[in-house]
């Protein structure tokens, strides 16, 4: 059994934890929570997502908030990139990383992308090529990479096959995840080892969510794996709009006392990870009831 000294987390809450939400959440707001983040010790956070903000109205503010993040050394942010036109935008922001994403499953990919998984990786492909000549790292993600909420489970050999793919591209870093939280931990430690003897120079994570109690079980199979990074989110927030059945991301300080009584250091405050659980939960509340009020 591998047990690694120390693992990345990095946080989705800005991104996967407000999507689904009914409320806008204001960007001073978020911009102060990103410094709470950067505090409790983070240094990769996924901040928002280029989608128009029509289909994803917790998203609207993604071109102010890509001006206006804290320069940090050392902190590096994300953001999901689904097209030509989110590219523009994330290209005129200050965000450091694209994460490009299609699902394995042509069911999810259809329902999220309006496309097939084949339509998505040509489109890809090129902005991949247009976000290395700008100097930007790439992050090719892979969602429904275990289960799909249409499909069942989805074949090791479909998601072994986009990550060719998005290798051949030129990604810097793959990512595999457990959409609506069906996949099991010797599903995840199959899939993710397999990839990562195949790609020992590309770094992979996981994003898991704990639909089924399984996500502190499926954190150990992938790092097990030889997972890199694990995503977490504060409260257990998250969920997304194009799966039913998906709920909230595996809960950061959850995963990070899980971690630490197994002497595997992610270099976060635990406190203070505690704190932002409540911070953030409450952060929603007010939201929901000033909507209320109108």
């Amino acid at each position: 059994m591998i047990f690694p000294e120390k693992i990345k987390i990095r946080d989705v809450t800005l991104r996967d934890g407000l999507q689904n939400e009914p409320v806008f959440v204001e960007t001073e707001q978020k911009i102060h929570k990103v410094k709470d983040l950067i505090d409790a010790g983070f240094d990769r956070i996924e901040v928002t997502s280029f989608v128009h903000p029509k289909w994803v109205p917790a998203m609207q503010d993604a071109d102010l908030l890509g001006q206006n993040l804290p320069v940090v050394p050392g902190v590096e942010y994300e953001a999901l990139v689904p097209n030509q036109r989110g590219l523009d935008r994330f290209l005129k922001s200050k965000i450091d990383n694209a994460v490009f994403f299609l699902s394995a499953s042509n069911d999810h990919n259809q329902a999220n992308l309006n496309k097939i998984a084949n339509e998505s990786l040509a489109e890809i492909k090129g902005l991949v090529e247009q976000t290395k000549v700008e100097g930007r790292r790439v992050i090719g993600a892979i969602s429904t990479a275990f289960v799909c909420p249409f499909a069942g489970i989805v074949p090791y050999a479909e998601v072994e096959r986009i990550a060719d793919e998005l290798v051949r591209f030129g990604v810097d870093e793959l990512g595999l995840g457990d959409t609506i939280g069906k996949a099991t931990p010797r599903q995840v430690y199959e899939y993710c080892s397999r990839l990562a003897e195949k790609y020992p120079d590309i770094p992979i994570g996981l994003h898991l969510h704990d639909t089924y109690g399984f996500g502190l079980a499926n954190v150990m199979a992938g790092i097990q794996a030889g997972v890199h990074l694990v995503d977490v989110a504060q409260a257990g927030l998250g969920g997304c709009p194009y799966a039913p059945g998906a709920p909230g991301n595996v809960q950061a300080s959850r995963v990070v006392e899980f971690l630490e009584m197994q002497n595997i250091k992610t270099g976060l405050n635990l406190d203070s990870l505690k704190q932002l659980d409540y911070s953030f939960s409450q952060l929603l509340r007010d939201a929901k009831a000033l909507t209320k009020t109108f």
